[in-house]
C-alpha cells in the first residue's frame, strides 16, 4: 500500500509538472523559435489559421519526444519505477491539455473555468501572441511577467470560432461581455499569406 501511495504521488507530481512544461514549450519552443523546427511551424500555422490543428501523428511524435526527455531525467532523480509513474502522469496531462486546447476553439464554455480559459487564450491569439502562454493555468505567466488581463477580446470575424458567432458572423449575446467580433478583411489568398506572415512574426492578426 505504501508503494502504491508513493507511485500515485509520483503520478500526481507528473500531472502538476505539466503546467510548467506547457508554458515553457509554448513560449520558448513554439513562439520564440518563429517557425524554426517542426513544433514551432505547426503551432504558428495554427495561429495563422485557427481551424488548423497538427495531425494526430505529429501530436504523438511530440508526446514521444517529451517522454524521451522526461523519463531518463526522472529515472536519474527518482528511479525507474517512480519515473514510470511520473512520466505517465505528465504525458496523460499532455493529452488532456491537447483536448482542452482544441475545445477552446471548437466548443463553447460550460463553466467559469472554461470561460476564463477561452477568453485568455483568444487574447493570446488575437491580441497579444507573446502573452498568456499558459492555456490551462496562468500561474507561470503571472510569475514570469507574461500575463495580460484580457478584458473584452476583439476577434477578427474571419477567425472567430464557430461557437462564438451566429450565422451572420455576429457575436452571440451570451458572449458579448467577453468578445467583440469585428468585421473587416475577408479570407482570400492575399489575406491568408498576410495572416501566415504575421503569425510567424508573433504579431496579432490584422483586422
Amino acid at each position: 500500500m505504501k508503494v502504491l501511495r508513493s507511485l500515485g504521488g509520483a503520478a500526481v507530481s507528473g500531472v502538476l509538472s505539466w503546467s510548467a512544461l506547457e508554458y515553457g514549450l509554448h513560449r520558448f519552443l513554439m513562439h520564440e523559435m518563429k517557425g524554426k523546427g517542426l513544433a514551432s511551424r505547426e503551432h504558428l500555422k495554427h495561429h495563422a489559421d485557427v481551424t488548423y490543428f497538427a495531425p494526430a501523428s505529429k501530436k504523438a511524435l511530440s508526446a514521444a519526444g517529451t517522454t524521451a526527455v522526461a523519463f531518463p531525467v526522472a529515472t536519474a532523480v527518482m528511479g525507474r519505477r517512480w519515473a514510470t509513474a511520473y512520466t505517465t502522469g505528465l504525458i496523460s496531462m499532455y493529452y488532456a491539455y491537447e483536448i482542452a486546447h482544441r475545445r477552446t476553439h471548437t466548443h463553447p464554455p460550460r463553466n467559469e473555468f472554461g470561460r476564463w480559459m477561452r477568453r485568455s487564450h483568444m487574447h493570446h491569439h488575437f491580441g497579444a501572441p507573446m502573452r498568456n502562454f499558459g492555456v490551462t493555468t496562468n500561474v507561470w505567466d503571472r510569475l514570469l511577467g507574461t500575463y495580460d488581463e484580457p478584458g473584452v477580446v476583439t476577434v477578427p470575424q474571419r477567425m472567430a470560432p464557430v461557437w462564438m458567432t451566429d450565422a451572420d458572423g455576429q457575436v452571440l449575446p451570451e458572449y458579448a461581455d467577453d468578445y467583440l467580433v469585428k468585421a473587416g478583411r475577408r479570407r482570400d489568398r492575399v489575406q491568408d499569406t498576410q495572416d501566415h506572415d504575421d503569425a510567424f512574426a508573433n504579431v496579432a492578426p490584422a483586422f
